[in-house]
C-alpha cells in the first residue's frame, strides 16, 4: 500500500507477529467422604488460688486425676501429650481499678483415641472426675488411609478432563504431561493439607450423657498438573 506525500511515494508494510502458546497449567480437585481413624480430644484445666504454689499444687493434683481417667479407658501413656503448663496473676477491674485476685494456673493435654467408641466416656469422665475443659475434638484421617491416594488419582483425572476442554475450544490439541505437583507450580506457599472436619463441644455438666457420633470426614485433593499443547 502507497500514499503520495510529496514528490516521493512512501511505502508502508503491515508485520504480523503470531505467539503461540506451548503448554496448559490446570489443577485437578476432587473430594471425597470417609470414615476418621482417630479422634484428638484437647482437654483443659485451670484453677485460680490464693498464691501460684497453690494453683499449681491444685492443677498437679488435677493433672493426675486426668491421667488415671485416660488410662482407665484403656488409653496408653503415650496416647496423650502435656500442651503446656502456666501460672499467671489474675486481675479483676473492679470499683475503676484493677485488683489482683490471685493466680491461675492452667494445664491442657491433647489425647488420641483410635478407638472412636471411647470418645464420648473420655469427654464425660474428665469433666467429671477432674473438672477438665474440652477445648476441641478434631476427627483425623491418616497418611496411609486408601482414600487418599483414591482421592488423588481422582484429581489428575479431573485436570486432564479441564486441559482437554481448554484445548478442545482452542482447536488445538493437548500434548504430553509436563509437570505434576501437589504445590501450585512455579509458586513458593505450599499446598496446605488435606482439611478435616472439627467439632467443638460446649461443656457439660458432670452427670449429663455424653454420645458422640464421628460420622464422615470431607476429604479434599489438589493436584497441579502441566501438559504440553499441540497445534
Amino acid at each position: 500500500m502507497s500514499f503520495g506525500i510529496g514528490p516521493r511515494p512512501v511505502k508502508l508494510e503491515a508485520s504480523w507477529q503470531t505467539a503461540f502458546m506451548s503448554s496448559v497449567l490446570v489443577c485437578g480437585s476432587a473430594a471425597t467422604s470417609v470414615q476418621p481413624d482417630r479422634a484428638v480430644v484437647s482437654l483443659g484445666i485451670t484453677y485460680v488460688g490464693t498464691d501460684a504454689a497453690s494453683a499449681m499444687d491444685e492443677i498437679a493434683q488435677r493433672s493426675h486425676q486426668l491421667e488415671g481417667v485416660i488410662g482407665a479407658i484403656g488409653l496408653a501413656r503415650t496416647d496423650w501429650v502435656t500442651d503446656g503448663v502456666a501460672v499467671a496473676e489474675e486481675w479483676l477491674w473492679k470499683n475503676d481499678t484493677n485488683t489482683l485476685v490471685g493466680y491461675r494456673a492452667t494445664s491442657g493435654v491433647s489425647v488420641t483415641v483410635r478407638e472412636l467408641a471411647l470418645v464420648g466416656t473420655l469427654l464425660r469422665d474428665s469433666v467429671a472426675s477432674c473438672g477438665a475443659s474440652i477445648r476441641s475434638l478434631t476427627w483425623l484421617v491418616d497418611d496411609t488411609n486408601p482414600a487418599r491416594a483414591t482421592l488423588l488419582g481422582a484429581a489428575a483425572i479431573d485436570a486432564r478432563r479441564r486441559a482437554t476442554a481448554y484445548v478442545t475450544a482452542l482447536d488445538l490439541r493437548l500434548g504430553d504431561v509436563e509437570l505434576i505437583s501437589e504445590s501450585p507450580i512455579d509458586a513458593v506457599q505450599p499446598q496446605p493439607r488435606m482439611e478435616m472436619m472439627a467439632m467443638r463441644s460446649a461443656k457439660m455438666s458432670d452427670s449429663a450423657p455424653m454420645s458422640v457420633s464421628e460420622g464422615q470426614v470431607e476429604l479434599t485433593a489438589n493436584v497441579y498438573v502441566r501438559f504440553g499443547i499441540l497445534p
